[in-house]
């Protein structure tokens, strides 16, 4: 079993006992491996009696050395991004003891694609050593960027074995330590993670320990995945194999958390903003105005062997980065930060309306380094009523709606320097054909093929449209959702259990996902579909109670069972997924603004809330239970 610690970018894989035996267990940031291969030795037989992990940064292994020692090793991540292994030793007998301690470990300071096996790049290097009063390992990557790795510890060192030998007199304790500290030099990088110590308050109670403790964890999890660049904070999407910022994740993470965290929604915006697509550029997919689908740190990227500094093959993330900045514009007022970004807003808008006319009406996407470029990315994801992939070009339900409210947002808040009548007639007639084309009869199409035929299973990206106002049969959305076929007593499934495609235990057709049920319980939530609101945020949040350590991961099977059956390639921690608990909790409010704040809600039996949320600057205590609210600061509505 694998022990993930991680804070600010950085991340430790581990097993249970503090080895990286495994093949992805490491220390990574700026998704470079630093440290591998790590074992702990000792001179007498020694037993794992124990694991613990105190939140995200801090894990502990304890150990039975025969009868009649024990040792506890303590590992941490520091706000420096050290990381810290600490071996505390000691004698529980009468007697004296004679102990060695050995510990070994790798450098390799290897990209993590590499580690991945991704796309078959493989870099040859020469790492440096310099052994002075502190051990540093020095190199200089392909991309002209210095990576190094210094070393701090109170064992004795021989080459890349630290050892010790100690005597124990009776009843004594003994501490030994190693410390990793990792370097990138940033001229190079216009923008790069920042050291800073986080702080993120749960600002959520219940009366309920379970469901107080699902909050808890999301948080731990949100400060596992929170960085600071040098733009802002943003969450990373998740670890281990999606450590870094990631357009379509970050902004709907951030949308989820901006009642409660606002600071996610303004760092996400200004660092998005600056590795916004320039140029035409078939190798990375840029494009004028279009916002990355993922940026990575590592050599490889930025010695451009794979495009991933930034990559953009994604056709949902510009319109949500519009959609986020007018969301944040309403619950925060900032106007100043939004009259910045005018010029990257403007870009934006410009992309969706020079990918309308290229797609003969429709934002499409072909095939590029991903088959499939809306959420549901992998190569199946996105299939037909014969269960075969849909023909590219694909225009997915979804982003159409997407678009459309990204257009009406830009023209009802002046977020472009655009002309707004005009971005109110684009957006009044994609949303005219959009329901002529999409509409199946009973239904709205996952997606049309390049020849604009549908693809008509029944999907839970459908959903998503009751938060954008395309719609014009919401009510048939809402209905068909919680059939037997769709709704499992878990959650929405992203496909109908009736479809070919559909496994409850694949990646996108037929599991369910945490972060697309609750934009679904949003956009109920905005229609005042109160009990089905609450129906799909207690089956979801009761799933969190049951699964391990009360955390929702990236996704969970699709299988109607009398408990929730994890997938084995699920990402945990996953960014959105944490914050998915927070937008429950906005649905089963009925959080919204209309100018003012407004609170109107519906809560499950017996459940009462406390919780803050900021409002135009000021924070806002608000208490509930069942349809009452009191607020404890003025009125609310």
């Amino acid at each position: 079993m694998s022990v993930i610690l991680s804070y600010n970018g950085a991340f430790v894989v581990t097993r249970e006992n503090g080895d990286m035996k495994g093949t992805y267990d490491g220390f990574y940031i700026f998704d470079t491996r630093f440290l591998r291969g790590v074992r702990l030795k000792l001179n007498h037989h020694s037993v794992l009696i124990g694991a613990a992990q105190e939140g995200p940064r801090k894990a502990y292994s304890h150990f039975s050395i025969g009868d009649r020692a024990v040792l506890l090793r303590k590992r941490e991540i520091r706000d420096d991004w050290t990381y810290r292994e600490e071996f505390q030793l000691y004698n529980t007998s009468r007697e004296i003891i004679e102990l060695r301690i050995e510990y070994t470990f790798k450098v390799p300071i290897e990209d993590v694609f590499e580690v991945r096996k991704f796309g078959g790049e493989k870099i040859k290097r020469r790492v440096k050593r310099s052994f002075k009063e502190e051990s540093e390992y020095l190199y200089l990557g392909k991309d002209k960027i210095e990576r190094n790795l210094k070393l701090r510890t109170n064992l004795r060192r021989e080459k890349n074995m630290l050892f010790a030998e100690v005597t124990l007199e009776p009843l004594q304790k003994e501490i030994f330590y190693v410390e990793f500290s990792p370097r990138i030099s940033r001229d190079r990088l216009d923008v790069f993670l920042t050291e800073k110590s986080l702080n993120l308050p749960n600002v959520v109670s219940t009366n309920m320990t379970w469901l107080d403790r699902v909050f808890e964890r999301a948080v731990e999890d949100l400060v596992a995945l929170t960085a600071y660049t040098n733009h802002g904070m943003v969450p990373f999407a998740g670890i281990p194999y999606y450590a870094c910022p990631f357009g379509r994740d970050s902004i709907i993470t951030s949308w989820f958390l901006l009642p409660y965290y606002p600071q996610y929604a303004q760092g996400t915006l200004r660092f998005f903003a600056k590795i916004q697509g320039k140029k035409f550029d078939p190798l990375n997919e840029e494009e004028p105005g279009k916002i990355p689908h993922e940026f990575r740190f590592g050599e490889l990227s930025h010695a451009k062997r794979i495009p991933f500094a930034p990559y953009y093959g994604t056709v949902d993330a510009t319109p949500l980065y519009i959609i986020l900045a007018s969301e944040y514009l309403q619950w925060s007022g900032d106007k100043d930060l939004i009259e910045k970004l005018k010029p990257n807003l403007t870009a934006a808008v410009e992309w969706i309306l020079r990918k309308l006319e290229e797609g003969g009406g429709y934002i499409r996407y072909k095939a590029g380094m991903l088959a499939n470029q809306g959420w549901k990315d992998s190569k199946e994801g996105i299939p037909t009523e014969k269960g075969l992939p849909t023909k590219h070009p694909i225009a997915l339900v979804e982003v159409q709606g997407y678009a459309y409210k990204a257009l009406r947002d830009a023209a009802l808040l002046e977020l472009t320097f655009l002309d707004s009548k005009m971005l109110e007639r684009e957006a009044k007639k994609l949303k005219k054909r959009f329901n002529k084309d999409f509409w199946t009869g009973n239904f709205y199409a996952l997606a049309l093929d390049g020849e604009n035929n549908p693809s008509k299973v029944v999907s839970s990206n459908v959903g998503h449209l009751l938060f954008t106002g395309i719609a014009k049969y919401e009510k048939e959305i809402s209905e068909r959702l919680f059939e037997e076929d769709m709704f499992s007593g878990w959650g929405i499934r992203t496909l109908s259990s009736k479809e070919e495609a559909y496994n409850p235990f694949s990646y996108h057709n037929g599991s369910i996902w945490p972060h697309d049920n609750a934009i679904i319980a949003l956009g109920l939530s905005l229609r005042r579909e109160k009990e089905k609101v609450r129906i799909l945020s207690e089956a979801v949040l009761k799933a969190a109670k049951l699964l391990p350590n009360a955390q929702l991961p990236e996704l969970y099977s699709g299988l109607d069972s009398e408990y929730p059956l994890l997938c084995p390639r699920a990402n945990a921690p996953q960014a959105w997924s944490a914050a998915s608990v927070f937008a429950f909790l906005t649905a089963l409010l009925g959080l919204r603004v209309d100018e003012k704040l407004i609170v109107d809600p519906s809560l499950p039996e017996g459940i009462r809330i406390t919780t803050r949320v900021i409002f135009r600057g000021k924070s806002h205590w608000i208490k509930a239970k069942d349809k009452e609210v009191v607020r404890l600061e003025g009125r609310i509505f």
